[in-house]
């Protein structure tokens, strides 16, 4: 029985099963409202909260209820209208596209490119799903779904009903502890099971007796049906879904492999028989379970990566209106073009716009990669994406949400990360065909004996056999355990490889493209040197400026004072000391100095004295600041961005193995120009002053032309251009959100590792299509010789074991010869 109470911030009754202590409310707006009156500082008592300009002007706007009009009634009326009647069927209801929204996931424990098509797969054929799209490479989907016939709930709940955990595109992955708990139990009795099978094997050349056949027997079945049903669990799940949707894929032959193994034995061992083949049914789980887990692994980087990236965006805004002129934070969905906003040191701009109010210090270095930071005043204009280094600031919103340009870099990665790989769609391919064929194959084997006249003992002997043998374990390690090896030994040259596909990506390949800034540049402000009069010491030039900018707060100060401290000067004594807008003055020895910009310390001389040189050895000088003794100029210090150690040499070899190299930067042309004559990049191959969106165009418009292109970038900035290249290659940077859509990361902090990794992948590539070559030959002879009745189920057990211990071998070799290899120093 329901009955009525008042909703905590108007008073219309709210039906309830029972009696509450806690706040009710009628409507969601009623809700919203009341959190927000509860936030202010001004109203502390709730009786008051009808008082208050927000509660009359959401009652005006219909938000909460008039309770001068309405009844609960006719409110609950408004709330639940009734649901208009339909004829028809849903492919009648016209599709408008504009109804339609998109729903950006990711998705855990996708083990082969099979589970993806069968999520896709499924999905698409759900009621209000329009389109689906999942990408294994990157745990990613897409779907595209009418909210009138579904939900995200809905969406989710489809697709961990197939045994995938599915979350929001913004929220982090969480690591499974059960999974890895699940993986150790196995490991450990599976080596039990073998080592007491191998007692029970001796049989088969020794009299055992029964007694000693069953104390061997009984807990080697306990241990093995622990391992199948316990250990391969997730296996026989996304077995069952797949056979259920009418989408077997490659874990239905490895859970009816396990099984019909598993069962076999398991008949024997009710008939006292040695022929116990448990071994052969845990070893199965246990291989495919260690694959798949260094497989996701390496994936689980990957989302770890692009989580980050996507945090950066920021998901509150301080707005302003006539109520609230010191702003109040609410979601940036929220921001509307037009709208006033505040920002603060540390906060990330949401929006493009134009200063209206106040001063700021800038770091734009996550949108155009320029290492300096900028002053911005009213009238200057800002792009979504920067940082507040100091100041505050409020803005005029212009271009909000997808129109900004943070929001077109997302959408630029969105895009080309849902993109399927080559890779992904030849497996998919394969695996349609290739997991019905042999369990058909397998029941046709068991029926053309039957028919050839062998009992059904002998002729269920050999379709096991071509179960057994035929499992994909060397197919399904031949890629993975090379890639892996891969990957550790990039790990020890200092190369991090957060996808697989890196090392494959590299065939082919013809064309490289940097950024420049934190890419062949430090991307950080430095002091280059300084310039000084022959009867000026430099060492008294630097004592001095060290002197004026210790107490200054300005970025390019704490840049002078931490250079002439890491030089062991001590600061001069000086004498009214006075700071300027562009500029500090001072008295010292009876001398007056200033040093700041060039109009300040000498405003009669417009010329530079002759003792200063602005070439600084590849390095691009971004600021000069002058020092004046008494109106005349005595030294000068350059600041700037340098060119990085070997950059030079890397470019020349890579020009001796014929790739092409290109140079694009958000940098002015002119600099960037420099930087690429520094190593010898053309000038009609480097491009400067492009925004990310432009990087991207130039790196799609390289691709059309028929180029295989590897994108070399550091920052955010990078990150649509690198999402849309073929493989992308991020230069470590510390707290860097554009490693999250590269493939591979140098953690030396210096492009010079790319030849040692296009060197290692040309190596694992090789030894991925030996391991591929063996597994395919393997399962081309193996299977007609086991259905021949050549093999009965321990041989090809043994012999599917085998096969798999040779790709390992092999692989073994990749790592012997990549140890020998010394990283680069």
């Amino acid at each position: 029985m329901k009955t009525r109470v008042p909703c905590t911030l108007c008073g219309l009754g709210v039906k309830v099963s029972k009696p509450t202590s806690k706040d009710v409310f009628c409507c969601q707006g009623c809700k919203m409202v009341h959190a927000m009156l509860m936030e202010s500082d001004e109203y502390k008592d709730t009786k008051d909260f009808k008082d208050t300009d927000l509660y009359k002007q959401c009652v005006a706007a219909g938000i909460v209820p008039d309770t001068t009009k309405e009844t609960s009634e006719s409110w609950e009326a408004r709330l639940e209208p009734p649901a208009p009647e339909l004829s028809g069927t849903d492919s009648e209801v016209p599709m408008d596209a504009g109804n339609f929204l998109t729903l950006n996931l990711q998705i855990q424990n996708m083990w082969c490119p099979a589970c993806a098509w069968l999520i896709e797969t499924t999905l698409t054929r759900s009621k209000g799903v329009v389109n689906a799209s999942c990408n294994f490479s990157s745990d990613r989907g897409s779907v595209v779904y009418d909210p009138v016939k579904t939900s995200p709930d809905k969406i989710y709940a489809a697709i961990e009903k197939l045994g995938y955990p599915a979350a929001d595109i913004n929220q982090k992955a969480s690591k499974s502890r059960a999974e890895f708990i699940r993986i150790c139990v196995t490991l450990f009795l599976t080596m039990n099971v073998m080592m007491l099978s191998w007692s029970i094997y001796s049989g088969f050349f020794i009299e055992l007796s029964p007694h000693a056949v069953q104390l061997l027997a009984w807990p080697v079945f306990l241990m093995a049906t622990v391992v199948v049903f316990y250990g391969g669990y997730p296996i026989h799940k996304r077995a069952l879904a797949g056979i259920t949707s009418g989408f077997p894929g490659m874990e239905t032959l490895v859970s009816t492999g396990s099984f019909s193994t598993y069962t076999y034995s398991l008949f024997h061992f009710y008939r006292g028989s040695i022929h116990l083949y448990f071994d052969a049914a845990s070893m199965l789980i246990l291989l495919i379970l260690t694959g798949k887990m260094l497989e996701q692994t390496a994936k689980n980087k990957i989302s770890e990566g692009l989580w980050k990236f996507f945090s950066l965006v920021p998901q509150k805004v301080r707005i302003c209106a006539d109520q609230f002129p010191r702003g109040r934070y609410v979601s940036i969905k929220q921001l509307s073009q037009g709208d006033a906003f505040l920002a603060e040191e540390g906060e990330i701009l949401a929006a493009d716009g134009i200063v209206t109010r106040g001063s700021a210090v800038i770091d734009e270095s996550s949108i155009t990669g320029e290492a300096k930071p900028a002053n911005v005043r009213p009238q200057d204009t800002v792009k979504s994406g920067t940082r507040i280094i100091s100041g505050k600031i409020q803005i005029t919103a212009v271009k909000v949400g997808e129109d900004s340009i943070l929001g077109r870099m997302l959408a630029i990665m969105e895009n080309s990360l849902s993109e399927k790989t080559a890779q992904t769609q030849r497996f998919e391919d394969i695996l349609k065909f290739f997991v019905p064929s042999v369990i058909g194959f397998s029941i046709v084997t068991y029926f053309f004996w039957m028919l050839y006249g062998l009992t059904s003992y002998e002729a269920f002997n050999r379709g096991i056999s071509v179960m057994v043998i035929s499992c994909p374990c060397a197919l399904g390690i031949a890629i993975p355990l090379a890639l892996v090896a891969g990957v550790s030994a990039a790990g020890k040259k200092g190369i991090l490889v957060r996808d697989f596909e890196a090392f494959e990506k590299v065939n082919g390949l013809d064309t490289i493209v940097f950024d420049k800034t934190g890419t062949l540049t430090t991307g950080k402000l430095k002091v280059l040197g300084m310039d000084t009069a022959n009867n000026f010491p430099a060492q008294k030039a630097w004592q001095i400026v060290h002197a004026m900018e210790q107490e200054s707060d300005h970025y390019i100060a704490h840049t002078i004072s931490a250079f002439a401290m890491a030089m062991n000067l001590p600061p001069l004594d000086l004498e009214d000391l006075t700071y300027h807008s562009n500029g500090i003055s001072c008295q010292y020895q009876d001398k007056i100095y200033c040093f700041g910009s060039r109009d300040f310390v000498n405003k009669s001389n417009p010329a530079d004295p002759s003792f200063i040189s602005f070439a600084r050895q590849g390095a691009q000088v971004i600021s000069t600041v002058f020092l004046a003794q008494d109106d005349t100029i005595v030294a000068a210090v350059h600041l700037g961005d340098a060119m990085k150690t070997g950059v030079k040499t890397l470019v020349a070899d890579l020009y001796k193995r014929g790739l092409t190299c290109y140079l694009i930067s958000g940098d002015a042309e002119r600099p960037t120009l420099a930087a690429g004559a520094f190593v010898q990049i053309p000038a009609e191959n480097a491009h400067g002053g492009l925004l990310p969106h432009e990087k991207a165009e130039f790196i799609k418009t390289l691709k059309q032309s028929g180029k295989k292109v590897a994108m070399v970038g550091d920052g955010v900035n990078d990150a649509p251009a690198m999402g849309q290249s073929d493989i992308a290659m991020a230069v470590h940077s510390g707290l860097n959100p554009g490693e999250g859509v590269a493939a591979i990361t140098l953690m030396q902090e210096t492009p010079v590792q790319i030849i040692d990794f296009i060197g290692l992948a040309t190596r694992v590539n090789r030894k991925v299509k030996q391991n591929l070559i063996f597994a395919l030959v393997y399962n081309i002879i193996s299977i007609p010789v086991a259905a021949g009745g050549f093999l009965n189920p321990i041989i090809a057990a043994t012999a599917m074991l085998f096969s798999s211990l040779s790709v390992t071998c092999n692989t073994l070799l990749l790592v012997k010869q990549e140890s020998k290899n010394k990283p680069v120093s």
